[in-house]
């Protein structure tokens, strides 16, 4: 009889020792991931292996995949033409913010498709002992909101947005992975034309998806679990799961996150899909401004009459003559005071127009935060009102549950004497017994 195992072994080889297999990288409901070396270039890659987690398995001997049992063959071969149509979808896609996948191939009765291989480990790892800085969490979330612009326009949803699916290349850049569980979406009708199976990470996906409603599935779907990203990056823990957030809304965030951050998760994590951004477009504008200064930035000074700034000077006095350029600079100052007081005196002020552009900037600020502080207002009055009614039904049910004791209570006590009762008559009919036996002989005597 045959030995069965879910992988193939370290130096096992694929199309005809082209790919060399070293290690298994990860595995999950859909596939297997290894990381191999392409012996032709002696370079690393990794290749994703389809394999049905719970429908699939492995001779050990042939590394053959086969599906024993006959009703799950339709599923397997189903998400088997998902998996090679959007392997092939995704190496269509031009974005260095997407893995890239070079080669697809049929082989030991399954799928695989080959990446490059990324060598910069998960974002998950860089927050396994502490948050993120909130400028390095919202460049790595805009690096992942650019990847998913690319694949809604391409008619895909990626549905599992989360740090252990983000990894680093060699330059640092955030890079998308795993479109295991990737959907196509209709984009007239904002909805998924595929009803395969839909997975999902807890505390990362909407309630749409949790449920398994694949009708309601849309780049708002994506907006949500981003927004659970940055949430998980900048406060250090795995936001709660949808039901929790849907009745109680997010915990309190810790202090140090900013105020247009807060805003942008709880907007992009509203438990109804049409409350939230309907697209990465308009998740973006959430985000606060990025930091367009650098060091090639010049700043200008405004230099007073007979001064220069010394960045300017051509050259440093010496210690010697710095008195005497001290005792001219000196003079110089006090005649041009003089002179500019003079003149004051003979001229009419003259009217300097104020320059409003800072005013009104700062003014719509002002507006544009006092908008966000009353829609943080208002969910926090919605948030009391369900507080307030979540109360109320758990006195009712309290209330219910206590009544519903004391009926326990009262029928126990009825029980009790019916049984006492039942006992009582028991002893009555045995004590008649001997009588009765008695009776029926006499009267088989008399006749």
């Amino acid at each position: 009889m045959s030995d069965f195992t879910s992988i193939l072994p370290a130096g096992a080889t694929l199309q005809g020792g082209k790919y060399c297999i070293l290690k298994v990288l990860g595995q999950g409901g859909f596939g297997i991931t290894y990381l191999a070396e392409q012996t032709g270039l002696g370079m690393k890659v990794a290749i994703k292996e389809f394999f049905l987690k719970g429908s699939c398995q492995r001779d050990a001997s042939t590394s053959r995949v086969s599906v024993p049992v006959t009703d799950n063959k339709e599923l397997v071969s189903k998400c088997l033409k998902k998996f090679k149509s959007e392997a092939r979808k995704i190496a269509s896609l031009n974005n260095d913010h997407i893995v890239s996948i070079i080669d697809i191939f049929d082989e030991n009765g399954t799928s695989y498709y080959v990446m490059k291989y990324l060598d910069g480990g998960s974002l998950a790892d860089r927050i396994k002992h502490a948050a993120l800085p909130e400028e390095q969490a919202l460049s790595i979330v805009r690096e992942t909101a650019d990847a998913l612009k690319t694949i809604h326009s391409n008619g895909l949803l990626h549905l599992d947005i989360k740090p252990a699916n983000i990894l680093f290349d060699t330059y640092g850049r955030a890079v998308l992975i795993d479109f295991g569980i990737s959907k196509y979406v209709d984009n007239q009708k904002d909805t998924t034309t595929t009803s395969s199976l839909v997975g999902f990470s807890r505390g990362f996906a909407p309630l749409e998806q949790v449920n398994a409603i694949v009708s309601s599935l849309s780049p708002a779907t994506d907006i949500y679990s981003l927004g659970a990203m940055l949430y998980n990056l900048v406060v250090g823990v795995v936001p709660p799961d949808a039901s929790s957030v849907m009745d109680m809304g997010l915990p309190a965030f810790p202090a140090g996150i900013s105020s247009e951050v807060q805003y942008a998760i709880e907007q992009s994590m509203q438990p109804r899909r049409k409350d939230r951004p309907q697209n990465v477009e308009s998740f973006l504008l959430l985000l606060p401004e990025e930091d367009s200064t650098s060091e090639d930035d010049v700043t200008v000074v405004a230099v007073s009459s007979g001064q220069a700034p010394d960045s300017l000077s051509s050259s440093k006095p010496s210690k010697g003559k710095s008195w005497f350029f001290g005792a001219l600079g000196l003079f110089v100052c006090a005649a041009v005071l003089a002179g500019l007081s003079f003149y004051q005196k003979k001229q009419r002020p003259i009217a300097i127009k104020p320059d409003n552009s800072r005013i009104e900037a700062l003014e719509s600020t002002v507006d544009s935060l006092t908008t966000k502080n009353n829609s943080l207002l208002k969910q926090v009055n919605d948030m009391k009102g369900q507080v307030s009614s979540s109360t109320q039904n758990r006195n009712n049910l309290q209330r219910q549950i206590d009544d519903l004791k004391r009926n326990n209570s009262s029928l126990e006590t009825q029980i009790s004497t019916l049984q006492k009762e039942n006992s009582s008559l028991k002893s009555q009919v045995n004590s008649y017994k001997p009588d009765a036996e008695r009776w029926r002989r006499q009267m088989e005597v008399n006749r």
